[in-house]
Protein backbone atom coordinates (compact mmCIF):
# COMPACT_ATOMS: atom_id res chain seq x y z
CA UNK A 1 0.00 0.00 0.00
CA UNK A 2 1.62 3.23 -0.97
CA UNK A 3 2.12 5.80 1.79
CA UNK A 4 -0.42 8.47 0.73
CA UNK A 5 -2.89 5.77 1.47
CA UNK A 6 -1.36 4.28 4.74
CA UNK A 7 -3.11 7.34 6.82
CA UNK A 8 -6.57 7.89 6.41
CA UNK A 9 -7.76 11.29 6.24
CA UNK A 10 -10.08 12.96 9.00
CA UNK A 11 -13.59 12.62 7.76
CA UNK A 12 -13.83 15.93 9.70
CA UNK A 13 -11.32 17.40 8.14
CA UNK A 14 -11.30 16.07 4.59
CA UNK A 15 -13.92 19.13 3.13
CA UNK A 16 -13.64 18.90 -0.03
CA UNK A 17 -14.39 15.50 -1.90
CA UNK A 18 -14.27 15.06 -5.41
CA UNK A 19 -17.35 16.76 -6.89
CA UNK A 20 -16.77 19.96 -9.27
CA UNK A 21 -15.49 23.01 -7.39
CA UNK A 22 -18.93 24.97 -7.11
CA UNK A 23 -20.26 22.30 -6.07
CA UNK A 24 -17.48 20.85 -3.64
CA UNK A 25 -17.69 24.79 -2.14
CA UNK A 26 -21.04 25.68 -2.63
CA UNK A 27 -22.72 28.34 -4.32
CA UNK A 28 -23.65 30.05 -0.90
CA UNK A 29 -20.69 30.12 0.28
CA UNK A 30 -19.00 31.23 -2.93
CA UNK A 31 -21.77 33.92 -3.30
CA UNK A 32 -20.90 34.92 0.01
CA UNK A 33 -17.15 35.28 -0.28
CA UNK A 34 -17.49 37.58 -3.50
CA UNK A 35 -19.94 39.87 -1.43
CA UNK A 36 -17.99 40.20 1.31
CA UNK A 37 -14.43 40.90 -0.80
CA UNK A 38 -16.68 43.48 -3.01
CA UNK A 39 -17.90 44.92 0.01
CA UNK A 40 -14.51 45.56 1.77
CA UNK A 41 -13.33 46.52 -1.46
CA UNK A 42 -16.09 49.48 -1.95
CA UNK A 43 -15.50 50.19 1.92
CA UNK A 44 -12.18 50.84 1.59
CA UNK A 45 -12.12 52.60 -1.77
CA UNK A 46 -14.35 55.17 0.10
CA UNK A 47 -12.45 55.74 2.54
CA UNK A 48 -9.35 55.92 0.75
CA UNK A 49 -6.70 59.29 0.91
CA UNK A 50 -6.77 61.04 -2.17
CA UNK A 51 -3.10 62.11 -1.67
CA UNK A 52 0.31 62.13 0.10
CA UNK A 53 0.01 61.81 3.64
CA UNK A 54 3.15 62.58 6.27
CA UNK A 55 5.45 60.13 7.49
CA UNK A 56 6.38 56.51 6.47
CA UNK A 57 3.19 56.63 3.75
CA UNK A 58 4.46 59.30 1.64
CA UNK A 59 8.01 57.42 1.53
CA UNK A 60 6.58 54.28 0.47
CA UNK A 61 4.14 56.57 -2.14
CA UNK A 62 7.23 58.23 -3.09
CA UNK A 63 9.41 55.11 -3.42
CA UNK A 64 6.70 53.08 -5.11
CA UNK A 65 6.44 56.07 -7.92
CA UNK A 66 9.94 56.06 -9.07
CA UNK A 67 10.86 52.43 -8.04
CA UNK A 68 12.70 53.82 -5.35
CA UNK A 69 14.18 52.83 -1.83
CA UNK A 70 11.56 53.24 0.83
CA UNK A 71 13.46 53.31 4.74
CA UNK A 72 14.21 49.81 6.01
CA UNK A 73 13.49 47.46 5.49
CA UNK A 74 12.66 48.45 1.99
CA UNK A 75 9.91 46.21 1.03
CA UNK A 76 10.72 45.52 -2.33
CA UNK A 77 7.95 43.18 -3.59
CA UNK A 78 5.53 45.38 -2.23
CA UNK A 79 7.46 48.75 -3.66
CA UNK A 80 7.35 47.25 -7.07
CA UNK A 81 3.64 45.69 -6.91
CA UNK A 82 3.24 49.52 -5.84
CA UNK A 83 4.92 51.04 -8.71
CA UNK A 84 2.62 48.63 -11.03
CA UNK A 85 -0.41 50.14 -9.30
CA UNK A 86 0.65 53.58 -10.31
CA UNK A 87 -0.12 52.59 -14.32
CA UNK A 88 -3.58 52.24 -13.16
CA UNK A 89 -5.58 54.83 -14.35
CA UNK A 90 -7.05 56.15 -11.19
CA UNK A 91 -6.75 58.96 -9.46
CA UNK A 92 -3.02 60.89 -9.27
CA UNK A 93 -0.24 58.63 -8.29
CA UNK A 94 -0.74 58.85 -4.61
CA UNK A 95 -3.63 57.86 -4.77
CA UNK A 96 -3.12 55.03 -6.28
CA UNK A 97 -0.83 53.64 -4.46
CA UNK A 98 -2.91 54.01 -1.67
CA UNK A 99 -5.54 51.72 -3.98
CA UNK A 100 -3.02 48.72 -3.42
CA UNK A 101 -3.51 49.06 0.50
CA UNK A 102 -7.64 48.75 -0.37
CA UNK A 103 -7.08 46.02 -2.71
CA UNK A 104 -4.87 43.49 0.20
CA UNK A 105 -7.15 44.72 2.34
CA UNK A 106 -10.25 43.66 0.63
CA UNK A 107 -8.39 40.29 -0.23
CA UNK A 108 -7.32 39.49 3.95
CA UNK A 109 -11.09 39.47 4.17
CA UNK A 110 -11.83 37.37 1.61
CA UNK A 111 -8.95 34.92 2.56
CA UNK A 112 -9.86 34.77 6.40
CA UNK A 113 -13.25 34.07 5.26
CA UNK A 114 -12.04 31.22 3.40
CA UNK A 115 -9.52 30.33 6.21
CA UNK A 116 -12.70 29.70 8.67
CA UNK A 117 -14.68 28.39 6.23
CA UNK A 118 -12.11 25.75 5.71
CA UNK A 119 -11.42 25.47 9.62
CA UNK A 120 -14.81 25.04 11.03
CA UNK A 121 -16.99 23.74 7.44
CA UNK A 122 -19.62 26.60 8.62
CA UNK A 123 -21.18 29.51 6.73
CA UNK A 124 -22.17 31.83 9.88
CA UNK A 125 -18.64 31.81 11.87
CA UNK A 126 -16.54 32.74 8.69
CA UNK A 127 -18.94 35.48 7.40
CA UNK A 128 -19.03 36.92 10.67
CA UNK A 129 -15.50 36.49 11.34
CA UNK A 130 -14.45 38.03 8.32
CA UNK A 131 -16.65 40.85 8.88
CA UNK A 132 -15.05 41.61 12.72
CA UNK A 133 -11.79 42.03 10.68
CA UNK A 134 -13.20 44.07 7.88
CA UNK A 135 -14.72 46.73 9.98
CA UNK A 136 -11.66 46.53 12.59
CA UNK A 137 -10.73 50.53 12.79
CA UNK A 138 -7.07 49.82 12.09
CA UNK A 139 -7.36 47.52 9.26
CA UNK A 140 -9.98 49.48 8.10
CA UNK A 141 -7.33 52.77 8.32
CA UNK A 142 -4.61 50.74 7.19
CA UNK A 143 -6.52 49.45 3.74
CA UNK A 144 -6.95 53.28 3.03
CA UNK A 145 -3.69 54.30 2.91
CA UNK A 146 -0.20 53.39 1.51
CA UNK A 147 1.40 50.32 4.22
CA UNK A 148 2.65 47.46 3.64
CA UNK A 149 1.15 45.94 7.34
CA UNK A 150 -2.16 44.09 6.22
CA UNK A 151 0.18 41.97 3.16
CA UNK A 152 2.06 40.72 6.07
CA UNK A 153 -1.38 39.63 7.78
CA UNK A 154 -2.84 38.27 4.32
CA UNK A 155 0.37 36.66 3.73
CA UNK A 156 -0.06 34.80 7.31
CA UNK A 157 -3.76 34.30 6.65
CA UNK A 158 -2.22 32.22 3.26
CA UNK A 159 0.36 30.33 5.06
CA UNK A 160 -2.47 28.97 7.67
CA UNK A 161 -4.77 27.71 4.62
CA UNK A 162 -1.83 26.24 3.23
CA UNK A 163 -1.29 24.41 6.78
CA UNK A 164 -5.12 23.28 6.25
CA UNK A 165 -4.01 21.35 3.39
CA UNK A 166 -0.62 19.76 4.20
CA UNK A 167 -2.93 18.14 6.77
CA UNK A 168 -5.72 17.17 4.72
CA UNK A 169 -3.19 16.01 1.76
CA UNK A 170 -0.16 15.39 3.07
CA UNK A 171 1.65 16.64 -0.15
CA UNK A 172 5.15 17.84 -0.13
CA UNK A 173 4.86 20.41 -2.44
CA UNK A 174 2.32 22.60 -0.43
CA UNK A 175 5.47 22.86 2.24
CA UNK A 176 7.60 24.10 -0.90
CA UNK A 177 4.60 26.41 -1.92
CA UNK A 178 4.53 27.77 1.57
CA UNK A 179 8.28 28.02 1.46
CA UNK A 180 8.13 30.44 -1.41
CA UNK A 181 5.57 32.26 0.13
CA UNK A 182 7.16 32.70 3.41
CA UNK A 183 10.39 33.90 1.70
CA UNK A 184 8.82 36.59 -0.84
CA UNK A 185 6.70 37.92 2.18
CA UNK A 186 10.09 38.55 4.38
CA UNK A 187 11.21 41.00 1.18
CA UNK A 188 7.10 42.13 1.46
CA UNK A 189 7.68 42.59 5.21
CA UNK A 190 10.50 41.24 6.98
CA UNK A 191 7.89 41.70 10.52
CA UNK A 192 6.89 38.28 9.41
CA UNK A 193 9.90 36.35 10.53
CA UNK A 194 7.78 37.03 13.71
CA UNK A 195 5.48 34.26 12.39
CA UNK A 196 8.32 31.51 11.60
CA UNK A 197 8.23 29.46 14.99
CA UNK A 198 4.72 29.22 14.66
CA UNK A 199 4.86 27.99 10.78
CA UNK A 200 7.24 25.56 11.43
CA UNK A 201 5.43 24.28 14.48
CA UNK A 202 2.41 23.69 12.37
CA UNK A 203 4.51 21.81 9.24
CA UNK A 204 5.41 19.05 12.19
CA UNK A 205 1.96 19.29 13.90
CA UNK A 206 -0.49 18.70 11.05
CA UNK A 207 1.21 17.00 8.23
CA UNK A 208 3.67 13.90 7.30
CA UNK A 209 7.05 15.82 8.28
CA UNK A 210 8.71 12.41 7.77
CA UNK A 211 8.73 13.18 4.17
CA UNK A 212 10.36 16.16 4.10
CA UNK A 213 13.04 14.90 6.40
CA UNK A 214 15.02 13.38 2.56
CA UNK A 215 17.79 15.17 1.13
CA UNK A 216 15.52 16.14 -1.72
CA UNK A 217 12.75 17.47 0.05
CA UNK A 218 14.77 19.20 2.07
CA UNK A 219 16.54 20.64 -0.78
CA UNK A 220 13.55 21.60 -2.36
CA UNK A 221 12.19 23.72 0.29
CA UNK A 222 14.96 25.29 0.76
CA UNK A 223 15.28 26.68 -3.10
CA UNK A 224 11.93 27.53 -3.27
CA UNK A 225 12.64 29.98 -0.14
CA UNK A 226 15.17 30.96 -1.77
CA UNK A 227 13.82 31.65 -5.01
CA UNK A 228 11.45 34.06 -2.92
CA UNK A 229 14.22 35.48 -0.71
CA UNK A 230 15.67 36.43 -3.74
CA UNK A 231 13.59 39.36 -4.47
CA UNK A 232 15.77 41.26 -2.31
CA UNK A 233 18.29 41.88 -5.02
CA UNK A 234 15.88 44.55 -5.77
CA UNK A 235 17.75 46.48 -3.35
CA UNK A 236 21.07 46.69 -4.54
CA UNK A 237 19.80 46.53 -8.44
CA UNK A 238 17.83 49.76 -7.73
CA UNK A 239 20.53 51.31 -5.81
CA UNK A 240 22.87 51.25 -8.29
CA UNK A 241 20.69 52.99 -10.46
CA UNK A 242 20.19 56.24 -7.58
CA UNK A 243 16.91 56.90 -8.10
CA UNK A 244 15.30 59.99 -7.01
CA UNK A 245 14.18 58.64 -3.66
CA UNK A 246 15.99 56.27 -1.83
CA UNK A 247 16.23 55.97 1.64
CA UNK A 248 20.10 54.44 2.05
CA UNK A 249 22.65 53.39 -0.68
CA UNK A 250 22.86 49.64 -0.63
CA UNK A 251 26.39 48.65 -2.17
CA UNK A 252 27.66 45.92 0.12
CA UNK A 253 26.63 43.15 1.76
CA UNK A 254 26.64 44.78 5.08
CA UNK A 255 24.33 47.56 3.81
CA UNK A 256 21.82 45.24 2.10
CA UNK A 257 22.03 42.96 5.59
CA UNK A 258 21.72 46.69 7.80
CA UNK A 259 18.77 47.57 5.89
CA UNK A 260 17.16 44.40 5.28
CA UNK A 261 17.11 44.05 9.65
CA UNK A 262 16.69 47.78 9.95
CA UNK A 263 19.36 47.98 11.95
CA UNK A 264 19.82 51.26 11.58
CA UNK A 265 16.69 52.37 12.96
CA UNK A 266 16.87 50.75 16.10
CA UNK A 267 16.94 53.10 19.56
CA UNK A 268 15.90 52.33 22.94
CA UNK A 269 16.38 48.75 23.27
CA UNK A 270 14.19 48.47 19.74
CA UNK A 271 15.45 45.10 18.27
CA UNK A 272 16.72 43.57 21.27
CA UNK A 273 15.40 40.69 23.05
CA UNK A 274 14.26 41.08 26.66
CA UNK A 275 11.83 39.06 28.24
CA UNK A 276 8.79 40.72 29.78
CA UNK A 277 6.86 40.73 32.61
CA UNK A 278 3.55 39.44 33.30
CA UNK A 279 2.20 42.66 33.75
CA UNK A 280 3.89 44.14 31.04
CA UNK A 281 2.41 41.45 28.97
CA UNK A 282 -1.12 41.77 30.31
CA UNK A 283 -0.57 46.25 29.17
CA UNK A 284 0.43 44.84 25.70
CA UNK A 285 -2.46 43.21 25.74
CA UNK A 286 -4.81 45.60 26.66
CA UNK A 287 -2.80 47.80 23.88
CA UNK A 288 -3.67 45.24 21.22
CA UNK A 289 -6.90 44.76 21.89
CA UNK A 290 -7.12 49.41 21.91
CA UNK A 291 -5.67 49.14 18.78
CA UNK A 292 -8.72 47.52 17.17
CA UNK A 293 -10.96 49.88 18.43
CA UNK A 294 -13.94 47.62 18.98
CA UNK A 295 -16.34 48.97 21.29
CA UNK A 296 -15.85 47.52 25.21
CA UNK A 297 -19.33 45.70 24.84
CA UNK A 298 -17.93 43.74 21.42
CA UNK A 299 -15.84 40.95 23.51
CA UNK A 300 -19.31 40.02 25.08
CA UNK A 301 -19.24 37.97 21.55
CA UNK A 302 -16.80 35.31 23.26
CA UNK A 303 -19.48 34.85 25.49
CA UNK A 304 -20.40 31.64 24.15
CA UNK A 305 -16.89 30.08 25.13
CA UNK A 306 -19.10 28.81 28.91
CA UNK A 307 -20.86 26.24 26.60
CA UNK A 308 -17.30 24.41 26.44
CA UNK A 309 -18.29 23.44 30.23
CA UNK A 310 -21.06 21.04 28.54
CA UNK A 311 -19.83 17.79 27.70
CA UNK A 312 -21.19 17.17 24.71
CA UNK A 313 -20.44 20.35 23.17
CA UNK A 314 -16.72 19.89 24.30
CA UNK A 315 -16.80 16.33 22.46
CA UNK A 316 -18.15 17.88 19.46
CA UNK A 317 -14.53 20.01 18.76
CA UNK A 318 -12.41 16.93 19.00
CA UNK A 319 -11.62 16.85 15.24
CA UNK A 320 -10.79 20.81 15.29
CA UNK A 321 -9.17 20.47 19.13
CA UNK A 322 -5.69 20.68 17.69
CA UNK A 323 -5.95 23.49 15.45
CA UNK A 324 -7.76 25.79 18.45
CA UNK A 325 -5.05 24.68 20.73
CA UNK A 326 -2.30 25.76 17.90
CA UNK A 327 -3.72 29.30 16.90
CA UNK A 328 -4.20 29.86 20.51
CA UNK A 329 -0.37 29.04 20.98
CA UNK A 330 0.51 30.90 17.64
CA UNK A 331 -1.13 33.70 18.97
CA UNK A 332 0.90 33.76 22.04
CA UNK A 333 3.82 33.01 20.45
CA UNK A 334 4.08 35.78 17.78
CA UNK A 335 2.67 38.25 20.29
CA UNK A 336 5.10 37.31 22.74
CA UNK A 337 7.82 37.78 20.32
CA UNK A 338 6.06 41.33 18.40
CA UNK A 339 6.27 42.64 21.99
CA UNK A 340 9.93 41.05 23.17
CA UNK A 341 11.71 42.57 19.63
CA UNK A 342 9.51 45.05 18.46
CA UNK A 343 8.42 47.31 21.42
CA UNK A 344 7.96 50.55 19.14
CA UNK A 345 5.90 49.63 16.59
CA UNK A 346 1.99 48.86 17.70
CA UNK A 347 1.42 48.09 13.59
CA UNK A 348 3.45 44.74 14.20
CA UNK A 349 0.63 43.51 16.40
CA UNK A 350 -1.52 43.79 13.17
CA UNK A 351 -1.73 39.71 13.14
CA UNK A 352 -3.75 39.98 16.61
CA UNK A 353 -6.91 41.25 15.03
CA UNK A 354 -6.53 37.72 12.65
CA UNK A 355 -6.91 36.07 15.70
CA UNK A 356 -9.43 37.98 17.18
CA UNK A 357 -11.13 36.86 14.07
CA UNK A 358 -11.05 33.38 14.63
CA UNK A 359 -11.81 33.35 18.27
CA UNK A 360 -15.08 35.54 16.98
CA UNK A 361 -16.07 33.11 14.52
CA UNK A 362 -15.18 29.99 17.06
CA UNK A 363 -17.61 31.53 19.50
CA UNK A 364 -20.59 31.63 16.61
CA UNK A 365 -19.91 28.29 15.73
CA UNK A 366 -19.95 27.04 19.54
CA UNK A 367 -23.38 28.46 19.21
CA UNK A 368 -24.08 26.33 16.12
CA UNK A 369 -23.27 23.35 17.52
CA UNK A 370 -24.59 23.54 20.97
CA UNK A 371 -27.90 24.11 19.41
CA UNK A 372 -26.96 20.62 17.30
CA UNK A 373 -26.12 18.53 20.57
CA UNK A 374 -28.81 20.04 22.84
CA UNK A 375 -31.43 18.68 20.01
CA UNK A 376 -32.99 21.78 19.41
CA UNK A 377 -33.15 21.06 15.84
CA UNK A 378 -34.72 23.49 13.64
CA UNK A 379 -35.38 26.34 16.11
CA UNK A 380 -31.61 25.33 18.13
CA UNK A 381 -30.33 26.77 14.41
CA UNK A 382 -32.70 29.38 14.31
CA UNK A 383 -31.59 30.60 17.54
CA UNK A 384 -28.03 29.68 16.74
CA UNK A 385 -28.42 32.38 13.53
CA UNK A 386 -30.35 35.36 15.37
CA UNK A 387 -27.33 35.38 18.15
CA UNK A 388 -25.49 35.69 14.79
CA UNK A 389 -27.13 38.35 13.65
CA UNK A 390 -26.62 39.92 17.15
CA UNK A 391 -23.00 39.71 16.49
CA UNK A 392 -23.44 41.61 13.86
CA UNK A 393 -25.23 44.48 15.27
CA UNK A 394 -22.92 44.84 18.07
CA UNK A 395 -20.01 45.40 15.20
CA UNK A 396 -22.23 47.49 13.23
CA UNK A 397 -22.62 49.54 16.95
CA UNK A 398 -19.06 49.97 16.90
CA UNK A 399 -18.40 51.12 13.42
CA UNK A 400 -21.24 53.99 13.57
CA UNK A 401 -19.03 55.61 16.42
CA UNK A 402 -17.57 58.46 15.20
CA UNK A 403 -14.77 58.41 16.69
CA UNK A 404 -14.40 54.88 14.64
CA UNK A 405 -15.16 57.13 11.33
CA UNK A 406 -12.85 59.69 12.29
CA UNK A 407 -9.98 57.79 12.08
CA UNK A 408 -10.60 55.13 9.37
CA UNK A 409 -11.82 58.13 6.77
CA UNK A 410 -8.41 59.41 5.11
CA UNK A 411 -11.33 60.19 2.24
CA UNK A 412 -11.08 64.01 2.70
CA UNK A 413 -7.06 64.53 3.57
CA UNK A 414 -5.18 66.70 1.80
CA UNK A 415 -3.46 68.32 4.83
CA UNK A 416 0.09 67.59 3.75
CA UNK A 417 -0.77 68.52 -0.07
CA UNK A 418 -1.42 72.24 1.65
CA UNK A 419 1.21 72.40 3.83
CA UNK A 420 3.56 70.81 1.03
CA UNK A 421 2.53 73.82 -1.22
CA UNK A 422 2.38 76.54 1.64
CA UNK A 423 6.22 75.43 2.43
CA UNK A 424 7.52 75.79 -1.37
CA UNK A 425 5.59 78.67 -1.89
CA UNK A 426 7.00 80.24 1.10
CA UNK A 427 10.48 79.27 0.56
CA UNK A 428 13.44 81.61 -1.08
CA UNK A 429 15.09 80.31 -4.32
CA UNK A 430 17.69 77.88 -2.87
CA UNK A 431 16.91 77.11 0.17
CA UNK A 432 17.45 74.63 2.37
CA UNK A 433 14.78 73.17 4.34
CA UNK A 434 15.30 71.29 7.29
CA UNK A 435 12.69 68.51 8.20
CA UNK A 436 11.66 65.84 10.56
CA UNK A 437 10.80 62.73 8.98
CA UNK A 438 6.91 63.23 9.12
CA UNK A 439 7.08 65.79 6.60
CA UNK A 440 10.16 65.28 4.73
CA UNK A 441 8.62 62.65 3.37
CA UNK A 442 5.93 64.43 1.81
CA UNK A 443 8.21 67.34 0.71
CA UNK A 444 10.24 64.87 -1.28
CA UNK A 445 7.43 63.10 -2.57
CA UNK A 446 5.95 66.72 -4.04
CA UNK A 447 9.73 67.84 -5.30
CA UNK A 448 10.87 64.41 -6.88
CA UNK A 449 7.50 63.04 -8.28
CA UNK A 450 5.45 66.23 -8.75
CA UNK A 451 8.43 68.75 -9.87
CA UNK A 452 8.01 71.33 -7.82
CA UNK A 453 10.81 73.10 -6.53
CA UNK A 454 13.54 71.22 -7.50
CA UNK A 455 15.78 74.48 -6.46
CA UNK A 456 15.69 73.13 -2.64
CA UNK A 457 17.49 71.35 -0.39
CA UNK A 458 15.94 69.16 1.39
CA UNK A 459 17.19 67.44 4.59
CA UNK A 460 16.08 64.90 7.20
CA UNK A 461 16.72 66.00 10.62
CA UNK A 462 14.80 64.72 13.85
CA UNK A 463 14.53 68.34 16.08
CA UNK A 464 16.81 67.33 18.35
CA UNK A 465 19.63 67.58 16.42
CA UNK A 466 18.41 71.07 14.48
CA UNK A 467 21.09 73.14 16.17
CA UNK A 468 23.63 70.67 15.14
CA UNK A 469 22.48 71.06 11.18
CA UNK A 470 22.36 74.59 11.62
CA UNK A 471 26.08 74.61 12.52
CA UNK A 472 27.22 72.08 9.96
CA UNK A 473 25.21 74.41 7.30
CA UNK A 474 27.30 77.35 8.33
CA UNK A 475 26.61 79.75 5.44
CA UNK A 476 23.84 78.14 4.10
CA UNK A 477 22.14 78.17 6.87
CA UNK A 478 18.68 76.88 6.08
CA UNK A 479 15.96 79.32 5.52
CA UNK A 480 13.08 77.13 7.05
CA UNK A 481 12.90 74.59 9.85
CA UNK A 482 9.32 73.12 10.75
CA UNK A 483 8.47 70.13 12.05
CA UNK A 484 4.63 68.30 11.80
CA UNK A 485 4.29 66.21 15.09
CA UNK A 486 4.88 68.13 17.74
CA UNK A 487 4.78 68.56 20.57
CA UNK A 488 8.60 67.41 21.01
CA UNK A 489 8.87 68.20 24.22
CA UNK A 490 12.85 68.03 24.99
CA UNK A 491 14.54 68.34 22.03
CA UNK A 492 18.18 69.51 22.29
CA UNK A 493 16.95 72.89 23.59
CA UNK A 494 14.03 73.35 21.57
CA UNK A 495 10.64 74.73 23.45
CA UNK A 496 7.98 72.58 23.48
CA UNK A 497 5.95 73.57 20.81
CA UNK A 498 1.72 72.65 20.52
CA UNK A 499 0.94 72.70 17.19
CA UNK A 500 3.05 72.50 13.98
CA UNK A 501 5.34 75.44 12.70
CA UNK A 502 7.67 76.18 10.52
CA UNK A 503 10.18 79.07 11.31
CA UNK A 504 11.83 80.94 9.06
CA UNK A 505 15.24 82.37 9.81
CA UNK A 506 16.70 84.71 7.29
CA UNK A 507 14.89 87.84 9.21
CA UNK A 508 11.27 86.32 7.90
CA UNK A 509 8.28 85.46 10.03
CA UNK A 510 8.33 83.08 12.72
CA UNK A 511 4.91 81.70 11.67
CA UNK A 512 2.81 79.11 13.29
CA UNK A 513 1.07 77.45 9.91
CA UNK A 514 -2.64 76.82 12.01
CA UNK A 515 -2.89 79.78 13.97
CA UNK A 516 -0.45 82.45 11.93
CA UNK A 517 1.29 83.32 15.59
CA UNK A 518 4.47 83.63 16.00
CA UNK A 519 6.08 81.26 19.12
CA UNK A 520 8.82 83.77 21.37
CA UNK A 521 10.50 81.17 22.70
CA UNK A 522 11.22 80.06 18.86
CA UNK A 523 11.98 83.13 17.41
CA UNK A 524 14.51 83.78 20.58
CA UNK A 525 15.92 79.98 19.85
CA UNK A 526 16.94 81.00 16.40
CA UNK A 527 17.71 84.52 16.14
CA UNK A 528 21.31 83.94 16.43
CA UNK A 529 21.36 82.58 13.32
CA UNK A 530 19.61 85.13 11.50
Amino acid sequence: MSESRSKPVDPALAGIGKKPLIDRIGRARLLAGAVLGVTALVLYTITLAPDILAHDVADWQGSAAVLGLSHNPGSPVYIFLAWLFTLVPLGGIAERVNFLSAVVGAAGVLAIYIFILMLFDHLLPAIIGSISLMVAAQWWSYASLAQPYSGVVLIIIILLIMLILWQRKGNPRLVWGGAFVFGLGLVWHSSLVMFLPVLVAGVFIFGPWRKLLAIKPLLLTLLFFLVGFAFYAYLPIRSAADPPIMYGKVDSLSSLRGFMTAADTRSGGQGTFALPQGSELREALVQVVRKGYYPSYAFLVFGPAVLLLYPPVRRSLKPRRRWLLFLAGGMVVQMFLVFAMSQQYSQYYMPMLLYFSVWVSFSVYLLLKAARTLGAGRYGQAVAFAAGAIYLVVLAMGVSQPRIWEFVDHSHDVSMRRYTDEVFRAAEPGAVVLADWESYTALLYAQKVDGQRPDLTLVSVVPRNWRQELTKLGDRQAQMLYSHTLPLGDAGGLPALTEPVFVSIKGRTYQDRSQGEPYPAAVQLFQVHE
